[in-house]
């Protein structure tokens, strides 16, 4: 697990922002957002989640082990943090947040677990269809679907670009609980994306951004982070 962070996130008279990816994804989908995020005066931190980037030894706990990463990332960087998950990542924050110093919590886009739920329990029917099964248990979305699932308001170039960059994941992650998650405690902020095809803005809008205290929208596939860095920014930057 590799940790990454701007100079000015030493400091500790600036709010953090630690961005927590999606599935398959690393902190290299940050890299337009962060130089944003610093210019409207936030420090900066992100990670690579060991269940895409490592092999692990019981892929059963992949998001125990994701959500443990995030947890030692999170007790060494200096407060307030504003915990930021994509997708997937949403799933990690509300395990890795319980009982931690975290100011807020951001969903982007992301799955909202109740207590006791997985990733699984909260995707509807055929969610899954661009995701392909590896012979090692391992997952990772078809080369195909997968540049209009996730970055579809994106130009061609980027969308090559990030599907590269994809790497597989263990189904292991997807199938895990959360037994208490966080944001029954945190403050907490949904980002919509009203353009998103993998998990459609439907589904967010009705079952997960209710679950939390405030809901902003923006007009983005799944990806904003690359599509629209500026736009992501002033939403995070405005956060109280």
């Amino acid at each position: 697990m590799a940790l990454h962070h701007s100079a000015a996130a030493v400091s500790a008279s600036k709010r953090t922002v630690l961005l927590v990816h999606g599935a398959w994804h690393g902190s290299w989908c940050w890299q337009r957002l962060g130089p944003e995020l610093e210019r409207r005066g936030l420090a900066v931190a992100t990670l690579d989640l060991p269940s895409v980037h490592e092999r692990l030894g019981d892929d059963r706990r992949a998001l125990s082990a994701d959500a443990a990463a995030v947890r030692r990332t999170l007790d060494a960087l200096p407060g307030p943090v504003i915990l930021l998950g994509h997708s997937y990542g949403g799933m990690v924050i509300s395990l890795a947040a319980h009982g931690a110093q975290v100011a807020q919590l951001v969903y982007l886009c992301a799955f909202v677990p109740g207590p006791g739920e997985s990733l699984i329990d909260l995707a509807p029917p055929g969610h899954a269809s661009f995701v392909r099964a590896l012979e090692d248990g391992r997952t990772i979305p078809d080369a195909q679907q997968a540049p209009a699932v996730f970055y579809g308001d994106c130009d061609a170039d980027t969308q090559r670009w990030a599907c590269a960059q994809l790497k597989s994941q263990p189904a292991g992650a997807f199938a895990e609980a959360v037994p208490q998650p966080a944001w029954q405690r945190l403050p907490s902020t949904y980002i919509l994306c009203t353009e998103d095809a993998a998990i459609l803005p439907g589904l967010q809008r009705e079952r997960f951004a209710p679950r939390l205290g405030r809901t902003l929208t923006l007009q983005a596939s799944h990806s904003p982070f690359l599509s629209c860095p500026t736009a992501l920014a002033e939403l995070i930057a405005g956060l109280p």
